[in-house]
This record gives C-alpha cells, structure tokens and sequence, in this order.
C-alpha cells in the first residue's frame, strides 16, 4: 500500500493506480501510517524526512517538486506590497513550503514573524495577519480571490538558491527493491496521460482557469533526478 498526498497535485499520479494499491491523506497522516506499518511507502513533506531519516528510507523515485515557480505555494497579503518587519499567518499543513519561506525573506533581508494557525485558507488567515502562507488547493483558489498575490514561494527559492523546490518525497520504513522502483517509474511515465483530465476537472473544481491548472501541472514533476538529490542535501545541512 502507498500513501499518496489527498492534494491536486497527485491527482495526475494517483489516476495511474488502482484503489485498493493506495490512500491518500495528507503528508502528516502518511508519516504516521508509515511509522505504524500501514503502508509500505508514503509520500511526506521533506522537512518530515530529514527530521525522520534515522528511520526512514528515501525511495528514489515519486516526490512533488516543480521546475521553478510552483504556483501552489504563495505569500498573500491584505496591502499588496512587501514589508519589513511583518507578521505571518501559516497553516500547520506547510513545514516545507514555510522552511523555505524562511530561508527566501532571510535572503531579502524582511524579518518577519510566523503565527501557526489551525485554518488553511487564505480568508482565514488574513483575518488577524496582513499576510498569509498559503498553500495546495487553497493557494489554487486564492487565485480566483481578492486577496494580492505577492511572492511565489518555490519560484523565489529557485532564483535565490539556484535550486528546484522539493516538497514532498516518498519513504519507506524498509529498503525497497529495484523493482518496485522500476514499477513506481512507470507510474510516473503513466501519470502524463492524465493530466489533461486533471486540470480540467480541477479548473471547475476551484474556480480558476483552466491555463492556471495546465500550468501547474507543467510545472510539476514525479520523476526523480539529480536536481532533486541537490535540494534534498541542500535542505539536509540545514535541516540535520
């Protein structure tokens, strides 16, 4: 059984299995049905895997990261413009996308403070911050909101460090043969058959045009390559 994250963005790779071969839940809830031995793989944040690489396995092949911009992961505001010296809302779901918030205003010289809050969209979120961290479907729909749009994350880690935004890899408790590998890759190499269907499915499903969904599914990618290793050890000797 694999543990496949309850977003959009596995929509595409999830369509290439069967029912009864995955669940999806979010990444949080996959790490812990891969810590009780629910499932034999699991996809979780990459923060979730460097805390946890004492004991999980990295799987060396599905993982969600972009090329650049991720379009799902974005800094909004109330005001419309940067500042220095500002409060944001995050949401508990987003360890990854917030380490590399972090590391991005670090970069730009904004210090900043994070308030984790138990909402998820924006509306929320900007109720008692002038920014907000939103991201996944929630960050899809904000496209379609009021609120301004100021940073995409993974595109301004991307100019800053020259890197590609990992956000979530697979990981096992076990070591995990050649083969089921092979398998995952071909899953990978199936799931472009379904992305047409995915964002026009999602393009009603949250409001947005269907230009938007094609994007992000442009610039998503399963596979596993050498840009993907360089953030995971990038991220690494941060992380410990």
């Amino acid at each position: 059984m694999i543990g496949l994250i309850n977003l959009s963005h596995s929509d595409p790779l999830s369509m290439t299995f069967s029912p009864d071969e995955i669940v999806r839940k979010s990444a949080a809830d996959n790490y812990r049905d891969l810590e009780e031995g629910r499932t034999e793989i699991g996809m979780v944040s990459l923060v979730t895997y460097l805390e946890h690489s004492d004991k999980l396995n990295l799987v060396k092949s599905i993982n969600i990261h972009t090329k650049a911009n991720s379009i799902s992961t974005i800094l909004l505001s109330r005001s419309g413009y940067l500042k220095n010296n500002i409060k944001i809302n995050v949401t508990s779901l987003t360890k990854t996308t917030e380490f590399y918030l972090k590391l991005v205003l670090e970069k730009m010289g904004i210090s900043f403070e994070l308030k984790e809050s138990g909402y998820s969209d924006y509306e929320n979120l900007l109720k008692d911050a002038d920014y907000a961290l939103v991201i996944g479907d929630e960050a899809i729909k904000a496209y379609s909101g009021s609120a301004n749009i100021l940073l995409d994350v993974g595109l301004e880690f991307s100019k800053l460090y020259g890197l590609e935004p990992v956000y979530a890899v697979a990981a096992s408790r076990n070591a995990v043969d050649n083969a089921r590998i092979s398998d995952l890759d071909k899953h990978i190499e199936d799931s472009k058959k379904y992305i047409k269907e995915s964002a026009e499915k999602n393009s009603l499903k949250f409001h947005v045009k269907r230009e938007l969904m094609e994007e992000y599914y442009r610039v998503m990618d399963y596979s596993f390559n050498n840009s993907v290793m360089k953030t995971i050890e990038f991220a690494r000797k941060i992380i410990g």
